[in-house]
């Protein structure tokens, strides 16, 4: 029986005498081109990045910004939001070695630069809208705006809201006069003792308690100075939202969407629950990215507010918006409801 036939390969072994260039490794209509152009046309410099000026000292050369923002910039493309993953990647993506042309920077260094270049990066999207306006990538008559719930690095239980502490203040304290009791009929009680039934970890027990209890007091000190409703243990900018019966420990991000290429012209991070004091924030946003004062705006049902719909109309945009629902107003037998006016 003869052997099937299959593809020709090449052997792993194989000297070759003129290696292929790395720039034949990724085609000239891949989309990674367009971020090592994009990269190439900013002036890291004036958007603030670290790192741009010239510099001779002693130790190690730092890496050239424009290399992290270019893998930072694939990995947000692909999805990749890893450090770590991001780091990988320059080993085994060819696409990746690529655009860092061989460089393989370590997690920490790409967390670094993410972390301190925050500002710089928020300047790098606002050239990338103003670039697609100059290419008419993005329509000038409509936008949607929505919002989503991301998680922080912090449990919900690491939150607290000003009932929440008093709550807790509360426990603490009836704990802790309790144990308190306990001693003092421990004390009285000429018996107590004889048959070694103390508990030995009693001290300890309300020790702890007065620590937790000082830790809350503090926590409530730094609300009512901050004037903010919850106040977090761990991350300062998250806040305990609520959203179909479930709660997250997060932040609320809000975006709005252009109607030609689906393209993302504004973007916002707040600490609202809910987003119905966000429309025109968000309008304002995507007027002045798009260059259009008279943008048509569309929203779901959450954005409903009678305040929002008004700065917006005097603001001269046209804005949609599903009139919510009044459940609770329904008539009862045959009168009519509010809603049947």
């Amino acid at each position: 029986m003869p052997e099937r036939r299959y593809r020709e390969v090449q052997s792993r072994s194989q000297v070759m005498l003129l290696p292929p260039c790395l720039d034949d490794y990724v085609s000239e209509h891949n989309p990674v081109r367009a971020i090592d152009a994009f990269v190439g046309t900013l002036d890291l410099e004036a958007l603030g990045f670290q790192n741009t000026e010239a510099h001779y000292g002693a130790g190690q050369p730092a890496y050239d910004p424009g290399l992290l923002l270019r893998l930072y910039l694939y990995g947000y493309q692909h999805r990749v939001r890893s450090s770590r993953r991001l780091e990988a990647e320059t080993h085994r993506n060819l696409e990746v070695i690529w655009l860092c042309q061989g460089a393989r920077p370590s997690y920490k260094t790409i967390a670094d630069f993410r972390k301190d270049n925050l500002a710089a990066l928020r300047a790098t999207n606002r050239e990338f809208v103003l670039l697609c306006r100059e290419l008419s990538l993005l329509g000038d008559s409509r936008v949607a705006i929505d919002g989503t719930f991301l998680k922080a690095n912090a449990r919900p239980a690491s939150i607290h809201t000003r009932a929440r502490l008093e709550k807790e203040l509360k426990r603490l304290d009836e704990k802790i006069a309790a144990y308190h009791r306990q001693l003092d009929e421990a004390d009285a009680d000429p018996k107590d003792g004889a048959d070694g039934g103390e508990d030995p970890e009693l001290a300890a027990k309300i020790e702890a308690m007065v620590k937790k209890q000082k830790h809350r007091k503090a926590l409530q000190e730094r609300l009512l100075e901050s004037g903010e409703s919850q106040v977090s243990e761990v991350d300062p900018d998250a806040r305990t939202m609520k959203k179909y019966g479930k709660s997250v420990g997060g932040y609320n991000c809000q975006i709005a969407v252009d109607d030609k290429h689906k393209l993302i012209v504004a973007e916002d991070v707040v600490q609202d629950g809910n987003d119905s004091g966000q429309y025109e924030p968000m309008m304002t946003k995507a007027c002045e990215a798009t260059g259009n004062p008279g943008l048509i705006g569309l929203a779901d049902v959450g954005y409903w507010s009678g305040a929002q719909l008004k700065e917006c109309e005097d603001r001269g945009m046209d804005v949609y918006v599903p009139i919510p629902t009044q459940l609770g107003r329904k008539g009862k037998g045959d009168r009519f409801s509010n809603d049947d006016f």
